[in-house]
């Protein structure tokens, strides 16, 4: 009787022991992977809050510096490149070039009752290019812009005084923006004497005391002698408010005349040139293979 008592006992505390000790076992690894879920969840949330942030940036960035009505191949070429802006800034690249955003109360006031439809466009342009970004080599590019070449684009060390591979001249001749700026001799002479105080210029016989010195093989001015100074072309160009430095003086009894061609520095991509290629059916990738030399765009994980 001893043995069969024993027995039971040892059979009830199977029927008991076991069931909660699989209960205690199984809610330890529930907690567990309840804890491991949460994180998953947690860093899911965050990456898509991030490529959310991305998104919005990319859009904003790109209605600053163009138009939602250009063709939709030059608005990806756009989105690609401010998104190799984005992520040289994030890695800690020093660029040259500068990454400004419109914000959304700036769009609908601008765009109006189109807001809707340009942000959109813009939208499906960031999101056609989803994570791709413009190598050359194994390094990202610096995309530096501009509005409307001279006809060519220029070499980075007309401006950067170093030499960069894929920012090379190429022709673009679909840019043909020209306009002339006229100034009363006395302007152009007080325009110079507020930048230079030692200049020595007169208003009278003007043309024999400008002298271009060296022009680029785009045919933008590099330097010019004016009166007892050697001005850089660019410099003079902020100076006089000029479009471009790429131009020519001509002189009458009283008035300087700048014609100019450009909008900008003429160096990268022209962005008039950019949409015109895709009127004409290239796509983003040929666009900035064209204006970028030797370059690659890839997608960034």
């Amino acid at each position: 009787m001893k043995q069969i008592g024993a027995w039971c006992l040892l059979l009830l505390g199977m029927l008991i022991g076991i069931p909660s000790l699989v209960v205690y076992m199984g809610g330890h690894y529930s907690t567990e992977l309840l804890q491991s879920v949460k994180g998953i969840s947690e860093q899911d949330k965050s990456k898509d809050e991030e490529l959310a942030k991305q998104k919005d940036e990319l859009i904003g960035a790109i209605a600053k510096i163009a138009s939602p009505t250009e063709s939709e191949e030059a608005l990806k070429a756009y989105a690609v490149m401010l998104r190799t802006y984005r992520l040289r800034r994030q890695l800690g690249i020093v660029s040259q070039g500068s990454l400004n955003y419109m914000t959304v109360d700036e769009m609908k006031e601008t765009w109006g009752k189109s807001y809707t439809t340009y942000y959109n466009k813009l939208k499906k342009a960031v999101e056609d290019t989803a994570n791709e970004v413009i190598y050359c080599g194994n390094e990202l590019i610096e995309p530096i812009y501009h509005n409307e070449s001279a006809g060519w684009t220029r070499n980075a060390n007309a401006i950067y005084k170093q030499d960069i591979p894929y920012l090379q001249p190429v022709e673009s001749g679909l840019d043909t923006v020209e306009e002339s700026f006229n100034f009363t001799q006395d302007e152009f002479v007080k325009r110079l004497q507020e930048a230079y105080s030692h200049l020595s210029l007169q208003a009278e016989a003007l043309s024999q005391q400008i002298q271009v010195v060296s022009k680029d093989q785009a045919g933008y001015i590099e330097s010019l002698q004016i009166g007892n100074l050697l001005i850089e072309g660019e410099t003079l160009r902020k100076i006089l408010d000029l479009p471009s430095s790429c131009f020519t003086v001509v002189q009458s009894a009283d008035t300087i005349t700048f014609n100019v061609k450009g909008v900008g520095h003429g160096i990268g991509l022209s962005q008039h040139g950019a949409n015109e290629m895709a009127k004409q059916g290239a796509t983003y990738k040929e666009i900035l293979g064209y204006y970028y030399t030797g370059i690659e765009v890839k997608v960034n994980n």
